[in-house]
């Protein structure tokens, strides 16, 4: 997993609206939630997802962008909003090449080609300032995800 302290690795991921996403856009304006999940339609990343959509209010409130990762194609991103009555937030696409961006955050699992259930927090100088791996959805709170996103402030 990507160590807290260092610059974030710059990516450009496609999101499930078909727009470009590149993550140093956000420098100097926003604080950045990575949210690394493993396959859309599964139990878990809809919980993962859902718990995100409920508080990206909050999140916006403090200057900070929420972006869900995973291997899934985006076809199948854009699929998987819809499913959910739309998401307010961008869901991006490492499909090619294939975990490229979670290689580069330490979080793919080879094993499964997706990448691992993690969050990664940039603030907005660049920087990484948290980085945790979870073994399920439910042990992913978005609540202290904000608690650690207001620490910043």
């Amino acid at each position: 997993m990507i160590e807290t302290g260092g610059i974030a690795p710059d990516f450009t991921l496609t999101s499930h609206l078909g727009d470009e996403v590149q993550l140093s856009s956000y420098k100097s304006q926003k604080n950045i939630v990575l949210s690394f999940h493993i396959y859309s339609f599964t139990g878990g990343w809809t919980h993962q997802v859902s718990s995100f959509r409920l508080n990206n209010k909050d999140f916006e409130d403090i200057d900070t962008q929420i972006l869900g990762i995973s291997c899934d194609s985006k076809p199948a991103q854009t699929a998987f909003s819809g499913s959910l009555g739309s998401i307010p937030y961008p869901l991006l696409s490492d499909f090619y090449p294939h975990g490229h961006v979670s290689k580069l955050y330490g979080v793919f699992n080879e094993e499964k080609g997706t990448p691992l259930r993690a969050i990664v927090i940039i603030n907005k100088k660049g920087q990484v300032v948290f980085s945790k791996t979870y073994s399920s959805a439910s042990d992913l709170d978005p609540k202290d995800i904000l608690q650690e996103v207001k620490n910043l402030c």
